[in-house]
This record gives C-alpha cells, structure tokens and sequence, in this order.
C-alpha cells in the first residue's frame, strides 16, 4: 500500500512484499506469467538486477534474468520463448541507444504479433543529488531524446513511460493484458530510474494480468458457421490456405478433423511462420491454386496468393477466418471476401466442423470419399517424386541445396523443432522436415533477417527437452548477430544446432536483381557486385569461439554424419554450426539450366 492512500485501491487487488517500485515491476511480471528478462545491461537498469537478486533471496515472485549481449538478438530470444510457451517475455535495455538497437527485430515482434514486453531505462533527468537515482555521470546529459517511446511507436500496441502517480505493478499487468489480447502484439515500457528506485512501504496492492482479464476467444454467429459449411459440403473442388493458425496449438487439432471430416487439402503459402497442418498427413499441400479452387477457406493469412495472376475466379466463394480479419496493421490491403470472420481459427474450425457434420448426405459422402482417394493418392505421388529428387541431388557435384533439406529432415526426432530462416531454400525445407505437432515449425512473422539464432536460443529456453535447430541462409544468419545468441546459449546450456546454407549470395542481389533487369547490363556482363559474399566467413569458428563445434561441408556424403556430429554437440550442452558450402545463386541458376 503507499502511505495515506489505503482507500484508493480495489478491495481485491492483492497485497504483495515489496521495497522498492521496481520489486513490484518484476513481481507482477512473474505473476503475469513471464520466466525471463532477457537482459542487456546498463547503468540506469540496474534496478532489474538488483530486484531480481532480491527476490530470489527472499522468496518473492520474480522471472529469471537472462543476460544477453546484444539487444536486437535479446528481442529475438524473447520471441522464440513466447512463440514456444504461449507466455509472454520481457527484454531490458538500455536507455534510447539500446532501444535503437532492438533494431529490426522490433518489426519481427510487430508483424509476428509476438506478446512480449519490451522495457528499457530511461536517462535519469533529476538534478545530481536532489533524489535517489539522479544524474551522477556525465553521459546522462545526453541519454534523454525527446519522445523515447517515439522510438518504437508504428511497432507496438502500446507504449507507456512510468511516471510517479503510476501503480507500477497494476502498469505492468495492463501491460501485458493488452499484449496477450488478441490480436497479440509486443509492448513497450520505459522506466525511469529516479521512479524504479522509489521507496515502498514494504507492502503493495494491485491485480495480476489474469486478474484483470484476457479476452476470451469468440465463437463466431451459427449463421456465419452454417453458410461456410454449406459452402464446403457442396464444393468440387475446395482448399484452405493457412499461414499463421498454428500459433494456437489447438487450431492444429480443429483444423486437421474439419479437413479429414470434408477432404478439404490444406495449402500452406508463402510467408508461413507456423506449423498450421501436419506436413506429413494425406490432405498437406495436396490441393488445387488458388485461381482454381471454387471455395477458398483463409485461414489467419495475411497474403493467401498473389493478386492478379493467382485470384480466384469471379464465381469463388471466399470465406476469411481471423481475429482481425481485415489485417489493420498493414495499410494497403487488395484482397476481398464474400464472408469475413473476426473470430479466432480455432473457435471457427470448430463450429464449421459442428454445422457441417449433420448437413452431410449420403451423395455428399460418397463425393468426399472420391476426392480422399484422389487427394491421398496425389500424395502419394508427391512423397515419391520428393525422394526420387532428392536422390538425384544427393549425386550432384557441388552439393545442392535440396540434399541439404533432406539430410537435416533425416536426423530430426518427432519433436525436434526447427526455426526456418533459410529464405530461398525455405521451399526445400519445408518439403522434407516432416514436422507433424503442433509448435514444432516456425518462421519469423515479417521480412526481418536475423530472427533465427536469438529465437533459437529462446526456444531453447522454453522447450529444454527438445532439439532445436536453426535453419538459415548465410547472409540472414550475419544478419542476426550471432556470436551473441551462442553465447547465452552455451553460458545458459540453452544449446541449439545451426543448420547454415551456405551459397555465399543475397538471392535480392543475384537472381532478384536477374528478374528486375533481365536484359540489364550487370546481368548480361555477369556483374552481381552487392549480391555476392564470396569467399564465406568460416562460421564454425563461431562456435568454436564460445565451447562448441562447427564444421564446414562441401561433399553431400558427409553432409549427414557431420549433422549427427553437431546434434551430438547440442545435447551435450553445447551449441554446434554445420556450414553446407552451396554453389552461389549465380551458379546455382546456371547449373539449373543445364540438362
């Protein structure tokens, strides 16, 4: 309570041990359902450390801190925890310059719709002296922008600078309630020092996030239901296009028993962050294009084909499933719907499922029955073509980027979870990784490169029993900063293997810049300065450099034991990088048009 104003909080507001205003911020964290700060330090931060330190000593509600050296690659971790635990994180950093340096991991946390608090300090503006946590160092002068906030504004739900009239652990419970509420999305707090390191009278009341309240799912109007069943029930030909419904692991289960119930095949399209359908079932990506179906189900997808080549004829019926269906955050949107619902996949998937079961008839069955077959069999077809493939890559001289995928899908357990940054190679990836549960395949959200080795590590956090494997191109992976990453995951035994493809280009600058200027003169002369990173850094080194393994593969038979040589190192504790070398993309297009 703060002294004298006892009568001003909520009869259920809770009472909790606290010193200071920032042993409130850590202990409503916690109950909040944040396990760590990932942590990068500065002077007016310190607040953190020593609350933590406390708590622990004391038996208080508290996250663990996790030191991080970087703070783009501290963001990252935080969303490979959350994005596994379905929790939120938090990340500290320092002042406005370490706010700067989330850098584009902040677009990452914003397109992903990742709940994560973000926090930094802010440079103490007190005159020296005057309170605890005043300006005592000269580089404070220079630490205070106008607007810190203003930093991360276009890429938050929320931004807030706690003041002295503040509750500061009712601040960061609404905090993250509005980050947990759908749709999710990060937060941001700065927090001053000189108001951190006010004093409490021992006790403070205020509601955990729970306690205030998340949202609950909606279920979507029967007459909405009922209409996309009919919809599907009557359709030839069908399919779903799904891209991000697998952030709800229960959306997986919904949707594989409506698509099985229908024989509706399930598309996964470009820019998908999560495993929405098991790759290894009958009905995955077995289905028509989109300009071919006749009932098109979008499912929490931002961008299900590309207009105008791949729409839907004019006779199609689209019905679109998304908590924010009309996609807000992105400003030029040329999609249209005939049904658009503002409802979670999962609720939806079931009440489709419950609409549909009892309108079936017998013609309707037999009509679905045939499509199954027809569906399974293409199946069948597609799994035979991919090893037949990758046999055929596996002899090819260099090594080709499809033998890579398909080694690294052979030494994967059921529950191995793979972070896909591989970019153009993404496509080979996905064709052989046969993850089949839910959250155990995840991309990024947005366009940012170097998401992969901080979420790695994050992920590692949060699912300790899991393999975790980075897949990544080498420019994405030095993107990412990743001696940082290595590092906490070795200090922490947080271990992850680094699968990297190593083809020594930016495809933007090789085969983009081919497509952009197909008769230009940089590609007719063979000129792809900008696109090239010939000769590669030797990556293993990194590893190495923090107790790892690394190893570079140019031979496709050694590929496979050199992987098994890595995951051995990751179990044991230690993070391993296993460097393919890959033709560059400019050889690779000229191998590709040879016979």
């Amino acid at each position: 309570m703060f002294e004298g104003q006892t009568a001003a909080f909520d009869p259920r507001w809770k009472e909790y041990d606290a010193e200071e205003w920032s042993d409130a911020l850590v202990a409503s964290m916690k109950l909040g359902g944040v396990e760590h700060i990932f942590f990068v330090s500065g002077a007016e931060i310190a607040f953190y450390q020593e609350s933590v330190a406390k708590a622990q000593a004391r038996g208080w509600p508290t996250p663990k801190l996790i030191t991080v050296p970087h703070e783009g690659v501290a963001l990252n971790a935080a969303l490979g925890c959350t994005m596994i635990s379905g929790q939120p994180s938090v990340t500290a950093a320092h002042v406005d310059v370490g706010t700067l340096n989330y850098g584009a991991a902040l677009h990452s946390a914003w397109r992903g719709g990742y709940p994560v608090l973000m926090t930094a300090g802010t440079g103490p503006r007190a005159y020296p002296g005057s309170m605890l946590g005043a300006r005592n160092r000269p580089v404070q002068w220079v630490q205070e922008p106008r607007d810190q906030g203003e930093i991360v504004r276009q890429y938050t739900k929320l931004d807030h600078r706690l003041e002295h009239q503040d509750n500061p652990g009712l601040i960061v419970s609404r905090m993250l309630q509005v980050a947990m509420s759908e749709p999710q999305g990060p937060v941001y707090l700065a927090v001053p020092r000189e108001t951190a390191m006010l004093k409490l009278p021992q006790k403070i009341r205020f509601p955990t996030r729970d306690e205030l309240g998340i949202a609950r799912p909606a279920w979507p109007d029967s007459a909405d239901a009922h209409r996309i069943a009919e919809w599907l029930v009557k359709a030839e030909n069908p399919c779903i296009f799904a891209s991000k419904a697998g952030r709800d692991p229960g959306s997986v289960a919904a949707l594989v028993r409506l698509a099985e119930l229908l024989a509706l095949p399930v598309m996964d399209t470009d820019r998908v962050d999560r495993l929405n359908f098991p790759t290894t079932h009958p009905l995955y990506g077995t289905g028509p294009e989109s300009k071919d179906a006749d009932v098109l189900l979008v499912i929490e997808n931002p961008m299900p084909f590309m207009p105008p080549m791949e729409s839907p004829r004019a006779a199609a019926k689209i019905a679109w499933i998304d908590i924010d269906p009309v996609q807000s955050r992105y400003k030029t949107m040329e999609y249209h719907a005939d049904l658009w619902l503002p409802v979670p996949a999962v609720t939806a998937l079931r009440a489709v499922y419950d609409a549909a079961t009892p309108m079936l008839t017998r013609t309707d069955m037999s009509r679905i029955a045939e499509r199954k077959a027809r569906l399974e069999e293409r199946k069948r077809k597609m799994i035979r073509e991919a090893e037949e493939m990758a046999q055929r890559a596996g002899r090819r001289r260099p090594m080709h980027p499809r033998w890579v995928a398909y080694q690294l899908g052979k030494i994967l357990e059921p529950n191995s979870i793979i972070l896909d940054e591989a970019l153009s190679n993404s496509g080979y990836v996905q064709e052989y990784h046969g993850r089949a549960l839910p959250n155990t395949y995840f991309g990024g959200g947005g366009s940012s490169g170097g998401w992969g080795s901080g979420a790695a590590f994050g992920a590692k956090l949060a699912s300790p029993d899991s393999d975790v494997v980075l897949v990544t191109g080498d420019g994405f992976f030095m993107f990412g900063s990743p001696l940082p990453a290595l590092w906490s995951a070795a200090h922490y035994k947080a271990a992850f293997l680094t699968l990297i493809f190593t083809n020594r280009s930016y495809s933007t600058g090789t085969s983009g810049l081919k497509r952009a200027y197909p008769d230009g003169v940089a590609a007719g002369t063979g000129n792809y300065e900008g696109g090239l990173l010939d000769p590669a850094p030797d990556f293993g080194k990194l590893a190495e450099a923090v107790g790892g393994y690394g190893e570079t593969v140019s031979e496709p038979e050694k590929l496979g034991p050199a992987l098994r040589r890595g995951l051995d190192c990751v179990r044991q504790g230690s993070p391993a990088i296993i460097s393919a070398h890959l033709p560059t993309v400019v050889e690779e297009m000229s191998l590709s048009r040879k016979p």
